[in-house]
C-alpha cells in the first residue's frame, strides 16, 4: 500500500482511498463473523491514505463458494480433494487437528521439521497441542490405512453441491 500511495500522491498531490478486497466469510470462525463487510481499517489508514476493507463473500456459505466456482468454471486447489477443509499453510496454527494431520501424512519430512523447531523455541505448535502429537496421530492412522490418497477430482465439490451440479463443472473444465 505504501509503494502505491507514494506513487498516487506523487503524481496527484492528494490523499488515496483505498478499498481492500478480502476473502474472509463469516462462517469461517467466531471472529470473522463479528466484523462487518465495510469497515474503515484504521490501522492501516493514516494522512496519506485511507484504507476500507471489503469482505464481499462475507456472508456467504461453503455451499454458496462451491456453486460459485462450479457456475463460474474457476479452478480450484486440489488440496480440497485431498480432504482438507480450508486452504492455507500445510501447518497453519489455526488449521483443524484433522487438517493438520492430514498435512503431516502429507508432507511427513516438513512435519518432522517443525517438531524439531518447536523443541528448539520450547513451545507447543498450538496450546496442548504439540506438532509431535500431530506426527504420532498422522503415522498411526498410515499405519493402520495406508498413506494418504488423494480423492478423485470434483469428491470435494461433489460433497457440498452434489454430484451432478460437479459432473457438469468437470465437463465444461476438461473441455
Amino acid at each position: 500500500m505504501t509503494r502505491l500511495v507514494d506513487e498516487f500522491t506523487g503524481r496527484y498531490g492528494r490523499p488515496v482511498r483505498i478499498l481492500n478486497c478480502m476473502g474472509m466469510r463469516a462462517e469461517e470462525s467466531p471472529a470473522r463473523m463479528k466484523r462487518t463487510m465495510l469497515e474503515l481499517d484504521q490501522g492501516a489508514s493514516n494522512g496519506k491514505r485511507t484504507v476500507y476493507t471489503w469482505l464481499p463473500l462475507h456472508t456467504w456459505t461453503v455451499k454458496r463458494v462451491w456453486s460459485e466456482i462450479a457456475r463460474s468454471g474457476l479452478p480450484y486447489s486440489p488440496v480440497y480433494d485431498w480432504g482438507m477443509s480450508r486452504l492455507s499453510c500445510s501447518f497453519c496454527v489455526l488449521a483443524s487437528e484433522r487438517d493438520l494431520e492430514l498435512a503431516a501424512r502429507l508432507r511427513p519430512e516438513k512435519a518432522a521439521e517443525m517438531v524439531g523447531l518447536e523443541q528448539y523455541v520450547g513451545h507447543d505448535f498450538k496450546k496442548n497441542l504439540p506438532i509431535a502429537e500431530i506426527l504420532r496421530r498422522a503415522e498411526a492412522t498410515d499405519a493402520a490405512h495406508g498413506p494418504a490418497v488423494r480423492h478423485p477430482r470434483g469428491t470435494a465439490m461433489a460433497a457440498h453441491i452434489g454430484q451432478a451440479k460437479t459432473l457438469d463443472y468437470l465437463l465444461r473444465s476438461a473441455a
